[in-house]
């Protein structure tokens, strides 16, 4: 049961959604295209549950629009960030809940390139939105959808970067968070969730699940993650993902040869290739990236489906690469990679720490789970999956939040003594003064 429906159907909805220069017109199931109105999204989110197979695969949703009324100048250049000036190609956006998040920073990087045996490669630096991370795009519209709802609170099962985000943008729209966490959750991240306000609980990862399916059921408590066994997730979530797109092909001035992302459930990998579909249907450009989602070793659920053609759970193993590491994934990420004749590759984590120390030489700090996209890259390059043209590696978030090699310790001087201080730059950092 729908647990908003006591607030009436159509006549429910605010005014500033009505009012919205959104296109958005419906919910489309990715199974057999179904639509639906745009309003209300029921958690789990599924559109169809398909059980022929050993396990039963969920299909989601997306985001259909009205192609047709956009206005003729939306992708001109101009100056400024937050992703309102996208709102027409977005599912409704509550005013003033921006925080001024895209616009990020598209940086060449000759040293990583050579370290990935790349011509030439451009990182698109997220670390750069307001919570410092790419998600700050998908928690914009997932919010909106909460407000939109007249929920009293949001609620997910996050250990990383969607958590702090999803605090970030409720406590901006007034509404309050519960953040379930497993028992890893690094202290960088616990801090800046509860920075936001969040109500904050650590516990085992089996245990995350069935409270927070729970938790989504409690009157005006509003799900913004996933509880479905094959990832569906809130559908409005990919559509934020879809401006890294727009934003790159304004950037380099034409659509990139390859593009390659950090993937858990696929949310992050199928908005940007929606985003880029996007672009070859309203005729601004001729052609799509080809994608290439990078996993960790032992939790390449996609890579697995994708040469299996079947969907199983995985073992959890441990990884560096904490925020995509998942038993599971989802249906977006296949379909995917399968429009944009991509690629699934799995990387383990000695190369994972090897393409996070090469982005460190071209001044960019990438937590594990970032770096994995440069590394996939690099197994792509040497395999010669990549076509000629511009590559871009979408970089997710700040190395500061899940600080793998820098947490190491650090020499430690008691006194102002210059002998010393030669002495141990030498000896740690092979820096000679002499």
């Amino acid at each position: 049961m729908d647990r908003f429906a006591d607030r009436g159907p159509e006549a429910a909805v605010p005014s500033w959604v009505t009012t919205s220069p959104s296109l958005a017109d419906a919910l489309i199931s990715m199974s057999d295209g179904v639509r639906r109105p745009l309003y209300p999204q029921v958690p789990p989110f599924v559109a169809h549950i398909d059980e022929t197979g050993a396990e039963p695969f969920h299909y989601p949703y997306e985001v259909g629009y009205a192609y047709e009324r956009l206005a003729g100048d939306l992708f001109a250049p101009r100056f400024g960030s937050g992703l309102e000036r996208w709102a027409p190609l977005l599912p409704p956006l509550l005013p003033g809940l921006s925080c001024g998040e895209g616009a990020t920073p598209l940086v060449s990087a000759p040293r990583a390139a050579a370290w990935a045996c790349l011509p030439e490669l451009f990182v698109k630096d997220e670390s750069a939105n307001p919570s410092w991370s790419h998600k700050d795009r998908l928690s914009l519209c997932t919010v909106s959808a909460a407000a939109a709802a007249g929920a009293l609170g949001t609620v997910i099962s996050s250990s990383g970067n969607h958590g702090a985000s999803a605090a970030a943008y409720s406590a901006r729209a007034g509404l309050k968070c519960i953040v379930l966490c497993d028992d890893a959750v690094s202290p960088a991240h616990a801090r800046q969730m509860r920075a936001y306000g969040a109500a904050v609980i650590a516990m085992p990862r089996t245990a995350r699940w069935p409270l927070l399916d729970v938790l989504s059921r409690q009157p005006g408590w509003y799900l913004i993650g996933n509880t479905a066994p094959t990832h569906t997730g809130h559908p409005f979530g990919p559509e934020g993902y879809k401006t890294i797109a727009y934003e790159l092909f304004l950037e380099l001035g034409r659509v990139p040869a390859a593009v390659s992302v950090p993937t858990s459930y696929g949310e992050l990998l199928f908005g940007i290739g929606k985003g880029f579909s996007e672009l070859k249907a309203l005729g601004l450009a001729t052609e799509e990236p080809i994608l290439i989602a990078a996993e960790p070793e032992g939790s390449d659920a996609l890579g697995r489906f994708c040469a299996s053609g079947s969907s199983s759970t995985l073992e959890p193993v441990e990884t560096i690469a904490h925020g995509i590491g998942s038993a599971r994934g989802g249906f977006r990420g296949i379909a995917a990679l399968h429009r944009s004749r991509g690629h699934a590759v799995a990387v383990h984590d000695r190369s994972i720490a090897d393409a996070q120390a090469a982005l460190a030489l071209d001044g960019l700090w990438s937590e594990p789970a970032s770096a994995a996209g440069l590394a996939a890259l690099r197994i792509a390059a040497q395999k010669a999956l990549l076509p000629p043209g511009p590559v871009v590696h979408i970089s997710t978030s700040t190395g500061l939040k899940a600080p793998y090699r820098g947490a190491v310790g650090i020499p430690h001087l008691a006194h102002a003594d210059w002998d010393e201080l030669r002495g141990v730059l030498a000896a740690s950092y092979n820096v000679s003064l002499d």
